[in-house]
């Protein structure tokens, strides 16, 4: 919202800041730059919120079987519980009896064993922590359910019985099969979805994928004043019911409502539409690399490029002004150049300067969004080709159209392929339904419009998945449907009746959310006649404006005596301006990034159209109060205080008198504080080498469970720098990039799983391992080929440069294994490219080799030898390689089309000419394959990202480092220590390096003993630690191996 509400001491009145501002600008003294100059004061750290101490007593151990059987027993308890569930919990009383299991702590009032000393039930359980306890009590034997019970967790048992009638009366009807089933169309569900159904299957035919969304079919009524404004969201059925939030202040309740998205585009259809990406290298802690993760950024995004900024390709897509409408969305850059700005936000940035924290243009140009300046917007331009621009202030770009994820990939993908995508609206998700492996087989939903209903029942329906289930339905509702569903902390699960199916006890916990307060300061600069006049009176408010810049973002370190200093981006503030009294004034919002206080969400009951229970006591970890305590006095200290502002005679509310105390100061932050809405945590990411717990892995896999995923804010263990929106969408594209690794490559059956589908060919499958013939001719090719090939190899890689097709074809006849069982690569050189030269090269490698190529590459982009002479092609004035490279893809493709090659692709090819090809109107076949140089010194991200993105297999040559280095990749430390643990040849590690990561390995060794380790790469794993190490490699020193460079290749 843009128009800041504080809460004042009367939980049931709020006042505007405009009134906070009129109040400060009457009461509060002028003081030269806020405070005195002379002032040394400094911020006391805050008392803890209780008592720390030891426990005196640690608790006892209580069996898993004792917990289930208490919360069986309680739940069977409920009145009227008769239906088969209570039974069955009933049942599960009497088995933990018989078993032993007498030593039952009270399922309502906790554990007492936990407590002991200082450690007393009121101070780690009283109402004013919530439902997660005290922080102070928390460590790894306190849980809020065993130490406090479950006696203050709400609870609906008569939805429950509503809901068991519903079961009895109204049974699902069996419904389609699809291939994945996507529940939400929210920022991230849109991406998945989409992306999932843009993608053929390994047999080369098309997913199919239904995508779930409880919100309207219909797009959301127009913003109003007619376009995307951020202070006028849309109306109409674009919200969910209100979620709301209590908590006490000074004995005084409190309550904030939640409001999220619903309908296509979910919440990011209906925001104030700032986007941020957050620092790149924070996703590193989940398992996602710097390089991944901008590689996404740039996929989803549409190519950037704006006046007054200049794109760096390292982190963005790169623009085409003759590319084709290739999905992304659209965004404005809201950001001004000092020269922009009037003087007092000059001399602001300048202040903000002078204590360490620099004015930059774009915040997302960089490793890190340090700084202060504009931010990025997801606001088009209404058509394709849309050229994203920058402008200065917010009110130039009023009127542009709101770039959602389902208007970028939802609705062309719709548009296109709307056979491979269902969407089904206004369709609640009830639960998912597991067999007895765990695995999500499908959902059951009820359709909520009244033309759906049979025999004036809703319709019930069970939609199977044949691979899996991906849950997008957000912080709030993935959580819910995983605990109705059995997914959750059993005792919790048996509360409600509910058979656990896995023992998840982080589903629903570990909820955060952005929170802060604004603080108002006047000036003494004349605001313009009519400036933010309402129509009312002549009353004012805060907001975007066309006379001055709308708003400027800083991001910073809170714990920090420096404002300006390096570390985690754990703060922002946001600047609005607003005109009162006639004079400029801005509200500084001082917002907590990644805060410490935890809530979590409550299921009330196992009726899934109960609506969630929101429990969150902000700032109830003192650290909290601590950091927004410190960043504001910084901010006075170090920019409001500087002489550069002195000449406006600044003014604020609070006043220093406030700021200089610290008990003042903290308990006014508790009387402001505001939600910023950007919850997250509630399934979180198992991050590697640091939480011992979580919901999801690094590839969004819901563990122990076989084929389901979340891929939403839900997943953030930690929130990022910023606002949610951009990161949603971000895990979005990362969800869907895992799922088509694993089954773009996986699903093959168990007697090929030795091999990859190449995409786009059906039926034409390359084995993982290869024989590489280059340096092999005459005699001696002939008799490594016909070993490798006896040794249970099956694919061969040659070239017309190695000169030697027809050893090669006597090798496989002298193998005696039939021809049709092996797969020959081979490639054109730059000196045969052309459309005629080209011709003539596969016809006379098809008879040297006996008629039939498997797989037919590019061998390089263009001459790799300085002094070959030019081909035809790329000679005179209207010669290229761009058109040597299009002509003999032209006379490849009439080869495949006529059945003599059966697949084709590239090699040595940068991403620059990758593009090329790909975004040619007159390549008609899928590049299918990119051989290129690939070991750990030289990991190639660029290229990988963009192979990964278009299903583009790739072949490593040099996984060892070749001879060129005589062996010296094999003697690396790195890779020598994991190949002495593993008890694997150090040649084989960089082997498996390579293969574990689905790239294709061709090794030249002729040992018969060599050859055999190679096959057996495909026998072991590598563990995350083993991968990681490897994969810190490239990241200190990069190497090439063979020459030249193919980035420097026109």
């Amino acid at each position: 919202a843009t128009t800041i509400t504080t809460t004042t001491a009367s939980p049931s009145s709020t006042s505007t800041t405009t009134a906070a501002a009129a109040a400060a600008t009457a009461s509060t003294p002028q003081l030269p730059g806020i405070l005195a100059r002379t002032s040394k004061h400094r911020t006391t750290p805050a008392a803890p919120l209780a008592p720390t101490a030891q426990r005196k007593q640690k608790p006892t151990a209580t069996t898993e079987i004792a917990t289930t059987a208490k919360a069986a027993a309680a739940a069977a308890a409920t009145p009227k519980a008769t239906s088969p569930a209570a039974q069955l919990l009933r049942l599960l009383t009497l088995a933990a009896t018989v078993a032993g299991a007498s030593a039952l702590w009270s399922l309502e009032e906790g554990d007492e064993d936990c407590f002991g000393g200082d450690f007393t039930r009121h101070g780690c359980c009283s109402a004013r922590w919530g439902l997660t306890g005290n922080p102070v009590c928390w460590d790894d034997e306190f849980t809020y359910l065993k130490c406090c019970g479950l006696g203050d967790f709400p609870r609906r048992p008569e939805d429950d019985l509503a809901w068991d009638e519903e079961l009895r009366l109204n049974p699902a009807e069996i419904g389609e099969t699809f291939d994945f089933i996507v529940v939400g169309a929210g920022s991230a569900g849109s991406v998945v979805a989409s992306r999932l159904a843009s993608k053929d299957g390994p047999d080369g035919l098309p997913y199919r994928v239904l995508l779930l969304e409880e919100g309207p079919g219909k797009a959301p009524a127009k913003e109003k004043g007619g376009a995307a404004h951020p202070d006028n969201p849309p109306d109409g059925g674009v919200w969910r019911p209100k979620l709301n939030v209590t908590w006490t202040l000074d004995d005084e309740e409190r309550t904030w409502s939640y409001s999220t998205g619903q309908g296509a585009g979910g919440t990011g259809a209906a925001n104030s539409m700032i986007y941020m990406r957050g620092s790149p290298s924070e996703y590193e802690a989940y398992g996602w690399s710097e390089e991944e993760v901008l590689d996404a950024f740039k996929a989803l995004e549409a190519p950037m490029e704006a006046p007054g900024f200049v794109a760096d390709s390292k982190y963005y897509r790169e623009y085409n002004a003759e590319e084709d409408d290739a999905p992304g969305y659209h965004l404005s850059l809201v950001s001004a150049t000092k020269e922009e700005l009037p003087p007092f936000f000059r001399d602001l940035l300048k202040a903000f300067e002078r204590g360490g924290v620099p004015h930059r243009i774009d915040p997302h140009s960089g490793p890190s969004m340090h700084g202060v300046g504009g931010v990025w917007r997801a606001m088009g331009c209404g058509h394709a080709r849309c050229q994203p621009t920058r402008v200065p202030r917010m009110g130039m770009a009023i009127g542009r159209p709101r770039s959602s994820t389902a208007a970028a990939f939802l609705v062309p993908t719709m548009a296109k392929k709307r056979q491979r995508l269902k969407v089904l609206v206004e369709a609640s998700v009830e639960r998912l339904v597991f067999d007895d492996a765990k695995r999500c087989i499908g959902v059951e939903i009820s359709l909520k419009n009244d033309g759906a209903k049979r025999d004036g029942k809703r319709r019930r329906i069970f939609y199977r998945s044949e691979k899996e289930v991906i849950l997008s339905a957000g912080t709030f509702y993935t959580p819910k449907i995983l605990m109705v569903s059995g997914i959750g902390e059993r005792t919790e699960l048996l509360r409600l009746g509910i058979p656990p199916v896995v023992h998840s006890p982080e589903v629903g916990r570990n909820l955060h959310d952005h929170v802060g307060m604004s603080i108002v300061v006047g000036t003494n600069v004349q605001c313009p006649e009519g400036y933010h006049e309402n129509g009312k009176g002549g009353h004012t408010i805060l907001g975007n404006t066309d006379q001055f810049i709308g708003q400027l973002y800083a991001f910073l370190n809170s714990s920090s005596d420096e404002l300006g200093a390096k570390g985690p981006l754990d703060a922002e503030i946001m600047m609005l301006e607003g005109c009162f009294a006639g004079h400029l004034s801005i509200v500084f919002t001082v917002m907590l990034l990644q805060g410490h206080t935890r809530g979590r969400i409550v299921v009330q009951s196992r009726n899934p159209s109960t609506q969630p229970h929101v429990d969150y006591k902000p700032l109830s970890d003192a650290r909290d109060i601590n950091l927004l305590a410190n960043v504001t006095a910084r901010l006075f200290r170090s920019v409001l205080n500087s002489e550069k502002l002195a000449k406006y005679e600044l003014n604020s509310t609070p006043g220093w008198e406030i700021i200089s105390n610290f008990k003042r100061l903290a308990q006014w932050i508790r009387e402001s504080l505001w939600f910023y809405s950007h919850p997250g945590g509630t399934a979180k990411v198992q991050r590697p080498n640091i939480d011992s717990n979580g919901v999801v892995d690094s590839d969004f896999r819901v563990i122990g469970t076989q084929g389901l995923r979340v891929a939403d804010a839900s997943v953030l263990t930690v929130s990022p720098t910023g606002h949610t929106d951009g990161p949603a969408r971000l895990l979005g594209e990362l969800a869907a990039r895992a799922i088509l690794r694993e089954h773009s490559d996986k699903e093959a059956s168990a007697d090929d799983a030795q091999s990859l589908a190449l995409s786009g060919y059906p039926g034409v499958k390359i084995p993982r391992i290869g024989f590489g013939t280059n340096g092999f001719e005459d005699d001696r090719a002939v008799k490594a080929v016909s070993k490798f090939l006896q040794n249970g190899g099956r694919m061969l890689d040659t070239a017309v440069l190695y000169n030697n097709h027809r050893s090669v074809a006597q090798g496989i006849a002298a193998s005696g294994i039939a021809r049709s069982g092996i797969f020959v690569v081979t490639k054109i050189p730059p000196g045969d490219m052309g459309y005629t030269e080209a011709t003539r090269a596969i016809e006379r490698s098809l008879s040297e080799l006996g008629g039939q190529i498997d797989l037919l590459l590019i061998h390089w982009p263009s001459n790799f030898d300085p002094n070959a002479p030019l081909p035809r092609c790329a000679s005179g004035s209207e010669g290229s390689w761009t058109r040597c490279r299009l002509e003999t893809w032209r006379a490849m493709e009439e080869f495949c089309n006529a059945g003599k090659v059966r697949s084709l692709g590239v090699s040595n090819f940068a991403k620059h000419h990758l593009i090329e090809l790909l975004e040619a109107p007159e390549r008609k076949l899928k590049v299918a394959v990119n051989e290129i140089e690939f070991h750990p010194y030289w990991p190639q991200p660029d290229v990988m990202g963009l192979c990964r993105q278009h299903n583009i297999k790739v072949i490593a040559y040099g996984s060892t480092g070749g001879s060129l280095m005589g062996g010296a990749m094999l003697r690396v430390p790195a890779i020598t220590t994991i190949a002495k643990r593993r008890q694997k040849s150090p040649a084989q590690v960089l082997f498996k390096w390579a293969v574990q990561q689905d790239v294709i390995i061709i090794p030249s060794s002729s040992s018969e003993a060599h050859m055999a380790e190679n096959m057996d790469v495909l026998s072991w794993e590598l563990t995350k630690e083993d991968m990681q190490a490897l994969n810190a490699i490239g990241k200190t020193d990069r190497m090439r191996v063979y020459m030249p460079d193919p980035n420097e290749a026109p």
